[in-house]
């Protein structure tokens, strides 16, 4: 699970007057069945939800996480391949795994992902300040504040790098140990296009965590029943829908027809706005056209290498299904790249 689904079940849990254990993927060598920042969390009741290691090491950590409710302190469960506790618990992908196992207190953090702004989430796992934390803002710094002050100046690039990239890392000062994840919601995808591989294309990355709005002008095509996983539907001119769409940072854009009147202004936005992904629909001799038509309308050449187009990867996809398989799995690799 990732930060807000675990966020989402232990405020369940809380408002059900349980307590809650969080274990976290902290420190992955080698291969791992799950990716840095996974978490499991584990119910004063005996309730169970997410997984750091596949199911390998769970019920091992269940066990702590009962211990580390009762007597409220946080710890460290290491598993490797070459431990005994490890082959025990059946640990068999070869790969050494840290676990920070704590008592949650959801409060602070659960709000601010609440608000739906952008930033990152530090814990002190290891060293005298064990369990203490601190919320930080893209645009506003450190928030509800917990760590020692010398290492507020230390780790701040760090923190913005989480941010920049979403991706989780450790920072060392002195003889504290902190675990650096970024918060944010979903990734927004806009698609422009009603087409069936828009509708595919919706589908596949709805199940991958991506808010998604659908844009075209055709009504007859721009609706619900035909993206039922879109969380909006707009029915307009994508040039007109630019302002109220508000492409950001966080912004994937895939077009999904050649015109040059549909897909020019969304081009040149979305340049603009520096959106995480663009990707165009088109043979290579349509992007080549596409490109042109760019540098002619101004747009300095070196920002036309950010266009994804032919779009997607080339796995040799034949039908639309296949096609926007293709494309979601180029978003991915735009993502953590």
């Amino acid at each position: 699970m990732d930060l807000a689904q675990s966020l989402a079940v232990a405020g369940r849990w809380t408002a059900e007057g349980k307590k809650v254990a969080a274990a976290t993927l902290i420190r992955v060598q080698g291969p791992a069945p799950r990716p840095l920042g996974s978490r499991f969390l584990v119910s004063s009741a005996g309730d169970m939800a997410g997984s750091v290691s596949g199911g390998c090491v769970e019920n091992d950590i269940f066990i702590h996480a009962q211990e580390v409710l009762a007597s409220d302190l946080g710890r460290v469960v290491n598993y490797g391949i070459a431990d005994d506790v490890a082959f025990e618990v059946g640990l068999s992908c070869g790969g050494l795994i840290d676990v920070f196992i704590e008592p949650w207190d959801i409060r602070d953090i659960a709000r601010y992902v609440d608000s739906g702004r952008s930033g990152a989430f530090a814990g002190v796992f290891a060293g005298a300040s064990l369990g203490t934390r601190a919320i930080y803002d893209g645009d506003d710094g450190f928030l509800s504040n917990a760590l020692p002050d010398n290492v507020v100046a230390e780790i701040e690039s760090q923190v913005r790098a989480v941010i920049a990239t979403e991706r989780p890392t450790i920072a060392t000062v002195d003889d504290l140990e902190i675990f650096i994840e970024p918060v944010a919601g979903p990734p927004r995808l806009v698609i422009f296009g009603a087409v069936e591989i828009g509708q595919a294309l919706c589908a596949l990355a709805a199940r991958t965590g991506f808010a998604i709005t659908v844009c075209d002008p055709r009504a007859a095509f721009t609706t619900s029943e035909r993206f039922p996983d879109a969380d909006e539907v707009i029915v307009q001119w994508p040039e007109d829908a630019l302002e109220q769409l508000g492409l950001d940072k966080r912004t994937f854009v895939v077009i999904l027809s050649h015109d040059p009147r549909y897909e020019d202004p969304v081009l040149k936005a979305a340049l603009a706005a520096g959106v995480r992904y663009l990707g165009a629909m088109g043979s290579r001799k349509t992007h080549r056209k596409r490109l042109e038509r760019l540098i002619e309308a101004g747009v300095p050449p070196l920002a036309l290498d950010r266009i994804h187009g032919p779009i997607g990867l080339d796995l040799g996809a034949g039908s639309a299904e296949e096609v926007a398989v293709e494309i979601l799995a180029e978003m991915v690799q735009a993502r953590h790249s």
